[in-house]
């Protein structure tokens, strides 16, 4: 009996471990956009359009190839991805998505809005 519940010991201490890697590593890279809507199955954007590039000292970039504008934010991750805009009076406000890796695949779903589409999706590209 002894032996037996040191082997179950033994098993439950060195038992399977998920490995989970951090997000705030796992989202760094760029990220092609490619679908916007509302979760509903539709045609992948293609050619993309823009890219999101999230970068290890807290900026992301997004590019938009159509008119090749870039605009630099603040994001930030806990339970969800926040991204900072800031205002032309110095007030900060945050867009909020919960966020879904899964594998080369970044989803995005708004969080606290009601836009049209609600869920943006990325794949990585480097």
């Amino acid at each position: 009996m002894r032996k037996l519940l040191l082997i179950l010991l033994v098993l439950l201490g060195t038992g399977c471990k998920k490995d989970r890697i951090d997000p705030r590593e796992k989202i760094l890279g760029r990220w092609e956009e490619f679908y916007v809507g509302n979760g509903e199955h539709r045609p992948p954007i293609d050619p993309p359009n823009a890219y999101r590039e999230f970068l290890p000292d807290s900026v992301v970039i997004d590019h938009n190839y159509v008119d090749n504008t870039t605009l630099k934010r603040k994001y930030w991750i806990d339970s969800q991805l926040h991204i900072g805009i800031r205002r032309s009076d110095g007030y900060v406000f945050s867009l909020d998505y919960e966020y879904r890796f899964d594998g080369d695949t970044l989803r995005l779903d708004w969080v606290n809005v009601n836009p049209i589409f609600s869920v943006v999706k990325f794949r990585r590209v480097n």
